[in-house]
């Protein structure tokens, strides 16, 4: 994995389904000191959004098996995610605004509980939007485009990506039907979605501020 920093030790940050149609929005983050830092090397942890779902699985469950206290997740099933989306959209802030309220508590409930001042995050904004959120002024936070070279950071996209496809199997198991992964090859589930369960339930799967939505209920 490629050194993005100096840190001995640090946290890690990726998000997971901000591009899916279907499924929550996640936010994790893992911690790395010297207790793992030669574990996750060896292991041969890699960004989660290039590696098969099944290896995705085994790293998923070898981190939470050996390293649960390194990790914290936040999601947002359909639901609340319509809802906070919504919220945000009445104050004139958008999705970026949701990832950085996400991705600002990961990192202070990590640093909160191991006392890490520094984090690593995968940049999603032009601007500085975590920054301002964080009531510990001690962190110390970098942004890097394709951070995912970081082991912490591809750890963090593992777990994620993980648990994104946790949830959008409960979605599909608890209403009967297949929803697939993605943003676009989507419409045809959502519109067989809405002839069993009627629109008003849509929301309860999928973001409904994705223009898919308009097709779908078309």
């Amino acid at each position: 994995m490629t050194k993005l920093h100096s840190w001995d030790d640090w946290i890690g940050t990726d998000e997971a389904g901000k591009g899916d149609y279907f499924g929550p929005l996640v936010v994790a983050g893992v911690y790395i000191n010297d207790t793992c830092i030669n574990d996750f090397m060896e292991k041969g942890i890699s960004d989660g959004k290039k590696i098969s779902n099944s290896r995705i699985r085994q790293i998923a469950e070898w981190l939470r098996e050996n390293f649960e206290n390194h990790i914290k997740v936040i999601k947002k099933m359909p639901e609340t995610y319509n809802s906070d989306y919504n919220e945000l959209r009445k104050h004139g802030k958008n999705l970026n605004s949701l990832l950085a309220d996400m991705h600002a508590k990961v990192i202070e409930e990590l640093s909160n509980s191991t006392g890490i001042k520094h984090a690593l995050i995968d940049k999603f904004s032009y601007h500085d939007r975590i920054t301002p959120l964080l009531r510990n002024q001690e962190l110390q936070i970098k942004q890097v485009t394709n951070a995912e070279r970081d082991s912490a950071v591809a750890a963090a996209s593992i777990i994620a990506r993980d648990t994104f496809l946790t949830e959008i199997e409960f979605l599909s198991k608890e209403y009967d039907i297949d929803l697939p992964r993605g943003a676009y090859q989507v419409k045809e589930a959502g519109r067989g979605f809405v002839r069993m369960h009627g629109k008003e339930a849509l929301g309860k799967v999928a973001k409904l501020h994705f223009k898919t939505t308009h097709d779908v209920i078309a």
